[in-house]
């Protein structure tokens, strides 16, 4: 029997992409290196818990990120949540994903602040059934706290060995679930950059040089009355 594909998947507004996105998926790549086969830039087509108002259209933003793949074989754009009616809940996309590749493991990359909201997702805790997660630090997240929070939603989960330099693994078998998933803590590098941040010197009209890549950049600039017709109140609201 042949071995299991792994995919990993990195979901989100992009709005717009930018070197935070693409350097975090490098690294996951690389340290997931033997487990994965590539990386996913899944854009989301209709957040549930977003005003999608300010955010660029979907087939904007997944042509910047088809531009920032273009030459990295082991990344793609996924246009997976636009082949579905209905808000993006990530229990959905993730079953689509498996019913469309069913003989591939999936790891889900996501910060420490989001893996602690989990119980806020629809059906947040029933996603180790269908994914790994992959969980990078926001700030001074250390590998005690994501251990204590992987405990208090699952009071069954098990610390495993973890092959990953720094790395920290968790055993999801919480009750409910039959396979349940692993949770792997990865103290990767960050870069403090938000899309927030980044519509904000847009409509002041400072550069985004080296923060947005050159290929997303120039969509931006050849769009720039839909930039800016969607992003004008982006002062207020912060969309990420």
């Amino acid at each position: 029997m042949s071995a299991r594909k792994g995919r990993a998947i990195l979901g989100g507004s992009f709005n717009p992409p930018h070197i935070g996105h693409l350097r975090l998926v490098v690294e996951v790549y690389e340290a997931l290196s033997g487990m994965i086969d590539g990386v996913d830039l899944m854009p989301c087509a209709r957040p549930p818990h977003k005003d999608i108002t300010h955010l660029l259209p979907f087939d904007l933003r997944a042509a910047m990120l088809d531009a920032l793949v273009k030459d990295t074989p082991f990344l793609r754009c996924n246009r997976q949540e636009l082949l579905r009616d209905g808000e993006s809940y990530t229990w959905m996309t993730l079953q689509d994903c498996r019913k469309a590749a069913p003989d591939t493991d999936f790891y889900f990359i996501m910060g420490s602040a989001d893996f602690a909201q989990l119980p806020d997702w629809f059906r947040g805790l029933e996603l180790p059934a269908l994914c790994h997660f992959v969980v990078a630090p926001r700030g001074e997240d250390t590998v005690e706290a994501f251990a204590a929070t992987a405990r208090a939603f699952w009071p069954k989960a098990e610390e495993r060995p973890c092959a990953l330099p720094g790395g920290s693994c968790t055993a999801l078998t919480g009750e409910g679930r039959a396979d349940g998933g692993l949770a792997y803590f990865l103290p990767l590098p960050r870069l403090d950059v938000s899309a927030s941040y980044l519509r904000r010197l847009w409509l002041a009209g400072r550069s985004l040089d080296y923060l947005v890549p050159e290929p997303a950049l120039r969509l931006l600039r050849e769009s720039r009355h839909i930039v800016d017709a969607c992003w004008r109140d982006a002062k207020r609201i912060a969309i990420a």
